[in-house]
C-alpha cells in the first residue's frame, strides 16, 4: 500500500483516510475493552434478597415457571408431528423441570423452618445438617439434591433440540 502511494497509483488522501478509519476502529475497541475490564466491580453469582420481599418474588418466579412448563407440556402433546422423537424429549424436559421447580419451591419453604443452629459450618463449602435429624431437616436435605432433576432435564432438552435439528436437516435435503 505504501508503494502505491509513493508511485502515485493511490491518492495520498485516500491512503491517510483509510489509516484513520482503521485507527478509529482500534481506538474504539481498545477503549471499550479498557472500560469493561478496568472499571468493573465484582459481580456475585449469588445475591441475597432482602426479607421478605425477595423470597416472595423468587417463589412467584418458580410458580410462573411451573405454569409455563405445564402449558408447554400440554401444548406439545397435541402436536401434529408425533413421529418426531424431539417432541417426546421436549415433554420430558418440561416434566423434569416442572418437578425441579416444585422441589426448589419446597426447599425454599422448608428453609424458613430451620434455625442457624441446625447447620454446621453453614457459610462454607462443607456445610452439614446438625443432628438429630427430623422430618424438616430430611426434607431440606432431599430438596438440596435438585441436580438429580436439573441435569437430566437439560440432557433431555439437548437431545430434543438435536432431534429437531436432524429432522429439519433431513427435510431440507429432500
Amino acid at each position: 500500500m505504501f508503494a502505491s502511494v509513493c508511485f502515485g497509483t493511490v491518492d495520498a488522501r485516500e491512503f491517510v483516510t483509510g489509516i484513520m478509519k482503521r485507527m478509529k476502529y482500534y481506538i474504539t475497541v481498545t477503549t471499550t475493552a479498557v472500560i469493561i475490564l478496568g472499571c468493573g466491580v465484582p459481580a456475585w453469582a449469588l445475591q441475597s434478597h432482602p426479607a421478605p420481599e425477595g423470597i416472595y418474588v423468587h417463589q412467584m418466579a418458580h410458580v410462573l415457571f411451573m405454569v409455563s412448563l405445564a402449558y408447554l407440556f400440554l401444548h406439545t402433546r397435541k402436536t401434529q408431528e408425533s413421529d418426531n422423537k424431539g417432541w417426546r424429549y421436549l415433554r420430558l424436559f418440561c416434566l423434569l423441570f416442572f418437578c425441579w421447580n416444585l422441589l426448589a419451591f419446597t426447599g425454599h419453604e422448608v428453609l424458613k423452618y430451620l434455625e442457624p443452629a441446625d447447620f454446621i459450618d453453614k457459610n462454607s463449602l462443607s456445610a452439614r445438617l446438625a443432628g438429630p435429624l427430623n422430618l424438616t431437616k430430611l426434607l431440606y436435605y432431599v430438596t438440596k439434591m435438585d441436580h438429580c432433576l436439573v441435569v437430566p432435564a437439560f440432557l433431555a432438552l439437548v437431545v430434543s433440540l438435536r432431534k429437531f435439528y436432524k429432522k429439519a436437516l433431513e427435510d431440507a435435503q429432500r
